[in-house]
Parts: C-alpha cells; sequence; structure tokens
C-alpha cells in the first residue's frame, strides 16, 4: 500500500538522544550485552567499507549511533586509524509495515510499541480529532485535524479502536476509530490484512574517505530493542536504502 496525499472535502527511542558520543557507553547495552553503540551493518552501501580496520569500524559505528540517537541534524565528523568520514542524520521515518516505495516521514516521538494490522486504506475524519502521540487518551495531543480530512490508515492497533494514519504522504499519529469513516469512492485495501511490528528508522547521509579514495551515500536505519541496524539496499536503486 502506498501512503497517498488525499483532501476529502465531502466530509467531515534511543535512549542517550542528545549525548555526546562519549556518553553512549553508559546507554543501556543491547541483547547479549553487545554496546548500544555498535551499529549493525553501519557501511552498508560503501564500496570502501570492506577495507576498513577495526578501529576504522569502531569509529564509523560510534559516529553514526550518536547520529542516529541525536535529536538535530547537524552532522558529525570522524576519525579512525586510516579512514575518516562524515554522518548526518535526517528525518525519522515509519519502517516495518511493508509500505510501497519510501517509509513514510513520521514524528521522532511517536510510539510503536504494539502490533498493527495494515493495509486499511483511504478514511476521512468526521470530526475535528486530536492526532496523539500513541494508541490512548493518555498520551498527548500532537496535533488536531479539521473535519474532513482524508487520512490513510497505515495501520490499526491489534485490540484497540485505534488508527496509525498519514496526511499529505506523512505519519501523524493515533486516531479513534470512531472519529473517521472510509472515504467516499475509496477502495479499502485489504481490510482485516496482514499484522506487522512497526520500526522506527531514521535516513541519514554517510562520506567516507579511505585511501584516496571517497565514498558518499545514503541510508535507513531502523531501531529494535534499542539498537540501530542499517537496513538492506532496496533493489530498485541505491541513492536511498532501506
Amino acid at each position: 500500500m502506498r501512503v497517498k496525499t488525499v483532501r476529502v472535502e465531502s466530509i467531515a527511542r534511543a535512549c542517550g538522544a542528545g549525548l555526546a558520543l562519549a556518553a553512549l557507553a553508559a546507554c543501556a547495552s543491547g541483547p547479549g550485552g553487545r554496546e548500544a553503540g555498535a551499529v549493525a551493518n553501519a557501511g552498508a552501501g560503501s564500496r570502501l567499507a570492506a577495507g576498513l580496520t577495526g578501529g576504522d569500524r569502531k569509529a564509523l559505528e560510534g559516529a553514526l549511533a550518536a547520529a542516529l540517537s541525536a535529536p538535530g541534524t547537524d552532522p558529525r565528523n570522524w576519525r579512525g586509524e586510516a579512514a575518516r568520514g562524515e554522518v548526518t542524520p535526517g528525518r525519522y521515518v515509519l519502517g516495518g509495515l511493508g509500505l510501497d516505495g519510501d517509509p513514510p516521514p513520521m514524528p521522532p516521538s511517536l510510539f510503536l510499541g504494539e502490533r498493527l494490522e495494515t493495509d486499511l486504506g483511504l478514511h476521512a475524519l468526521t470530526r475535528n480529532s486530536n492526532v496523539r502521540r500513541g494508541p490512548g487518551t493518555s498520551y498527548p495531543a500532537l496535533e488536531t485535524l479539521d473535519v474532513g480530512t482524508g487520512v490513510d490508515v497505515v495501520g490499526r492497533v491489534v485490540g484497540k479502536p485505534w488508527n496509525l494514519v498519514a496526511v499529505d504522504g506523512r505519519v501523524r499519529g493515533y486516531v479513534h476509530e470512531n472519529l473517521m469513516i472510509r472515504a467516499p469512492g475509496a477502495e479499502l485495501e485489504l481490510a482485516g490484512g496482514p499484522t506487522r511490528t512497526p520500526k522506527r528508522c531514521r535516513a541519514f547521509e554517510q562520506r567516507l574517505s579511505f585511501r584516496g579514495r571517497t565514498d558518499r551515500w545514503a541510508g535507513v536505519a531502523c531501531e529494535t530493542d534499542g539498537r540501530w541496524a542499517v537496513e538492506p539496499a532496496r533493489a530498485e536503486g541505491p541513492t536511498f536504502l532501506y
């Protein structure tokens, strides 16, 4: 399912965010006691990564982990034993749901601790609706959407009456299902479809210089159990990896 850009007029965590690289060791360890700063596949996308020394890899992984966990988008420079580079973090995106195309942007603080039933299609809001950080009224409202707004339901929380919605190609948050109906004339895509676990992901750009050569590439890393891993390259193009 591709997240759509639609307006219906007819009816109404990464631990240690913002900490410096030196403080990452104090953050929670990953599974099996491995350091949280060890980003899996940190050099994926570079032709030069295979030749890096252990010290180079550690420096690259540390810089990437710090960049992904930072609240801003400032670039981070790093230098290893024989290589150097720069990591620039980008926007947060929603992964894990099997959506077509590039993963849609999402709020950094969005709660993603529930499994979602996916492929639910276009709906429209029947009244002004609070969009919440998580699936419940105890979560703060991120914004209010006007009656009549077309929302693409990218996931329904399993066992709860809350839908994760996108507007204009961007995931906005959770809206109670009683505040929306199926949009007139819209196809309902695979209602009751598969359930998936969403992931908090983040886009990034990297530069790596090693032995007189330089690679520049972009990618996406996703967080699982407090640890980041760079996603494999998409088959249709290497510019943005997912």
